[in-house]
């Protein structure tokens, strides 16, 4: 205990600290070294990743240019710094086969069309991969949740509203959409697939890109020479169900009642390549939102015609 205290003062008096960020000092100094360190460790790159996977997520999924990304970015690069760390006094951490996403992009200020690329690519996910096999060292090592420092932690408690605040705008974001007032419209919808597996919409929407010989690949080659026909896909040795396989690749939501507005295991689907405005209308499919995205990513649009209704009397 006295070794203790001569320590601490000796950190107080060489590098004028007050009592309490000596203490800090101190503990932080001692987990390092303690044989439960590793543990803790683990258990903290689990906890970070986790909110670094949740930051990259919603960056990628967003029209991130028209938002706010001061904060989420912050705290971003903050993030994967102390990873970054932990990571390199940690074998076990390193050698996961899978990456974490922030060894691709360390920042995301600034890198909007690369992380859509990346983000389009079938293989790559914004972490979650990475992250379940940092879980699985913290489930055997016995520790789940981190003991944090108090800088650690308030980086942590950062990020937590951080991510808060860029979901609310999120919200906002959609909502805004859904109530806007347009003078313009999508005429028609069109899907495009390439032999090397490239998904398009409009010719500006590059979807997730499908496998060479996997399911999403059969099941595309197969619509694409059977449009507007009802039939069952074979997709070889895949188990994998037909709504799961559409899933996978992006067809989910308003694209999957556009172009496929048919999905049964049992009788198969119906692939359309081509929506008119009037059909999108007459199947009650809301597309204000796809329409943004497109228009944002450069699609062509057409200007509605004024009529008698329009003018304010």
């Amino acid at each position: 205990m006295k070794d203790k205290e001569k320590l601490l003062q000796d950190l107080i008096a060489y590098y004028s600290l007050d009592k309490k960020s000596a203490e800090s000092v101190l503990e932080y100094a001692h987990s390092l070294v303690s044989k439960d360190r590793k543990a803790n460790d683990f258990a903290l790159a689990k906890a970070l990743n986790e909110r670094a996977t949740a930051i990259f997520d919603m960056f990628a999924s967003s029209d991130a240019r028209s938002l706010d990304i001061t904060a989420i970015n912050k705290s971003y690069v903050l993030l994967v710094n102390t990873l970054k760390k932990i990571y390199a006094r940690n074998d076990e951490l390193s050698a996961i086969e899978r990456k974490p996403v922030w060894e691709y992009f360390d920042i995301i200020e600034g890198l909007e069309d690369d992380i859509r690329e990346y983000t389009n690519d079938w293989n790559n996910d914004a972490g979650q991969s990475h992250n379940a096999r940092v879980n699985k060292l913290c489930i055997v090592a016995g520790k789940e949740k981190p003991d944090y420092t108090p800088e650690l932690k308030q980086v942590v408690q950062d990020a937590n509203k951080a991510i808060s605040a860029f979901r609310k705008q999120l919200d906002e974001q959609q909502n805004s959409r859904k109530t806007d007032s347009r003078n313009w419209y999508i005429a028609e919808y069109q899907l495009a697939y390439s032999t090397d597996g490239t998904i398009l919409v409009n010719g500006v929407w590059k979807l997730k890109k499908a496998q060479a010989g996997s399911a999403s690949d059969r099941l595309m080659e197969q619509a694409t020479k059977q449009p507007n026909t009802l039939f069952k896909p074979n997709l070889g040795q895949y188990s994998r169900n037909l709504s799961t396989t559409l899933s996978g690749i992006g067809f989910s939501g308003t694209l999957r009642k556009l172009f496929f507005p048919t999905v049964s295991e049992d009788k198969g689907i119906v692939f359309r390549p081509t929506v008119t405005r009037a059909t999108a209308d007459d199947d009650r499919i809301d597309t204000a939102e796809l329409d943004i995205r497109l228009k944002q990513l450069g699609a062509d649009i057409t200007e509605k015609e004024l009529t008698i209704d329009d003018i304010p009397f």
